[in-house]
């Protein structure tokens, strides 16, 4: 079994994660494609402004009308800092070691992978698929990812956040139940 594993924060999930699951999925001839929403991040930056709870339930309502998508909450279950070598291995062992892991990651994160915790063995235990994406960090991506062949996506969740913030519109980016969820939950208030 091919599984695509695509981690965040999600914070909120938006149509531009949805729209790289997708092609991922079509393009790679994935069984599936896991969301894998975060615990804490590792990075020098700050952890989800929603609860773990609320990022998951977007998530599930972002994805539920399809049926090649589904969610992991082992990051969240697991606690701490979430590594994407402990995502690759949760999954891996739940799927009793058949299957192929593919981790979908942005254009940005694919210049710094090298960086990460485990990296070597993060490699040698999954095929990296590269979303194009707006960014200000540059870099060489290594020969051997593959690149998803989309336009580079515009969206991001700190700008829905910030609209939200600033009462601007945002409804267009998030699908309507997570539009609805969100402003009846007041999860950015």
């Amino acid at each position: 079994m091919k599984l695509g594993i695509f981690g965040g924060s999600f914070d909120p999930i938006h149509l531009g994660h949805i729209k790289i699951a997708a092609a991922a999925y079509s393009q790679f001839a994935l069984d599936k494609v896991i969301f894998s929403p975060l615990n804490s991040t590792w990075e020098k930056k700050a952890n989800p402004k929603a609860s773990p709870e609320n990022r998951v339930k977007m998530c599930k309502l972002a994805i539920e009308k399809y049926d090649f998508f589904e969610i992991s909450c082992a990051d969240i279950e697991r606690g701490g800092i979430t590594r994407s070598i402990n995502t690759v291995n949760d999954i891996i062992t739940d799927n009793k070691n058949n299957c192929f892991i593919y981790l979908i990651i942005g254009e940005d994160s694919a210049y710094q992978i090298n960086q990460w915790n485990q990296s070597k063995d993060l490699l040698l235990k999954a095929k990296i698929i590269v979303a194009p994406r707006e960014s200000n960090k540059r870099g060489i991506i290594n020969e051997s990812f593959n690149l998803i062949n989309i336009d580079k996506i515009g969206i991001s969740s700190s700008t829905i956040r910030e609209n939200i913030k600033k009462n601007k519109n945002w409804e267009q980016y998030v699908d309507p139940n997570v539009f609805k969820y969100i402003v009846k939950n007041k999860v950015y208030k």
